[in-house]
């Protein structure tokens, strides 16, 4: 349930508020959403995207009233389970939600509680990842958040990808005066990356342990050439909003059996196996990020195992 991982030490601005005192409050408070009031009624959320894409079009961002520029709060009750709160933010392209009366969830916090499944990281984030080199700047790292609609950027050195810089750290550029700053001076150089093997489970477990919002895979060292994808907090919400669980029966050869079952919780996208007993020898818990993955898993993943003699179709298949 949402009350369970919401803040509830809520900073809200008044809709009379400016862009420049949204921007402030973002700073200081390490929030990168800020409820808009009216008469103490949340009534609107400005993001700090808003800010960073203002500032790059409207040289007098900073005196722009909030009343022109929050969007609609979506508001939900405090008892909405985490998988729930997750399909409502990708039905609304939102961020984060309002909790009636009581405080605050964003992606961020969806993300830490995200189920530690084993379905690949690589399958569910973006392969095409944008760079920047050190010598760009916070103006040009703004206008490609802006364009793409991205929130994280690798930032490399010649072969090395040597920190990331994020629409958190473009917002307190921005906020400073610093657009022309070097990116060399503003990114985290203490890079939080995995292989390109890592679940999303691993993901959600960097993201809540290292406070980062994206993870970039490599294959091999931290090298430019080696960048093969990224996957963020964003990525991992939508997922929970469309993953689903399925169950897959296995009549197995007997003298086989113990080792299947090491080989299937090995395998990528295998939640659980257990033993049964009856007309069958093995139940095979699975997720897959899309409905239509079910039987290509099935077919690739479980019935071409040494060992694996007959698989039913699916039986169950639940959203989880």
């Amino acid at each position: 349930m949402l009350k369970a991982i919401m803040s509830s030490n809520l900073k809200t601005l008044d809709v009379n508020a400016t862009l420049k005192d949204a921007a402030e409050l973002m700073v200081s408070s390490g929030i990168r959403r800020v409820p808009v009031t009216v008469a103490g009624n949340i009534v609107g959320v400005v993001s700090a995207r808003t800010v960073v894409k203002e500032a790059v079009s409207n040289q007098n961002w900073a005196s722009e009233k909030l009343s022109d520029l929050a969007k609609p709060a979506i508001t939900v009750d405090p008892d909405t389970p985490f998988r729930t709160a997750a399909k409502i933010m990708v039905k609304y392209g939102v961020g984060s939600l309002i909790v009636k009366g009581q405080g605050i969830v964003t992606e961020r916090d969806l993300a830490k509680v995200f189920p530690r499944v084993t379905i690949p990281a690589i399958s569910v984030g973006t392969t095409s990842v944008i760079t920047l080199t050190s010598d760009s700047t916070v103006m040009d790292a703004a206008k490609t958040m802006v364009s793409l609609g991205i929130s994280h950027i690798p930032v490399t050195s010649g072969a090395d990808v040597i920190g990331m810089v994020s629409l958190r750290d473009v917002l307190k550029a921005v906020y400073e005066g610093n657009m022309s700053q070097k990116l060399s001076d503003i990114a985290s150089k203490s890079l939080v990356y995995e292989d390109i093997d890592a679940s999303v489970g691993d993901i959600a477990d960097l993201i809540a342990s290292k406070y980062v919002g994206a993870v970039p895979l490599f294959e091999g060292e931290p090298k430019a050439a080696n960048l093969r994808g990224i996957i963020t907090e964003w990525d991992l919400v939508r997922l929970y909003a469309s993953m689903v669980r399925a169950h897959v029966l296995i009549k197995a050869d007997p003298s086989k059996i113990r080792g299947l079952v090491t080989s299937l919780m090995a395998t990528p996208r295998v939640y659980d196996v257990a033993i049964v007993y009856g007309p069958y020898d093995l139940l095979v818990t699975i997720d897959v990020e899309d409905p239509d993955l079910i039987g290509t898993t099935v077919v690739n993943s479980i019935a071409s195992m040494s060992g694996v003699k007959e698989t039913t179709t699916l039986i169950e298949a639940e959203q989880i």
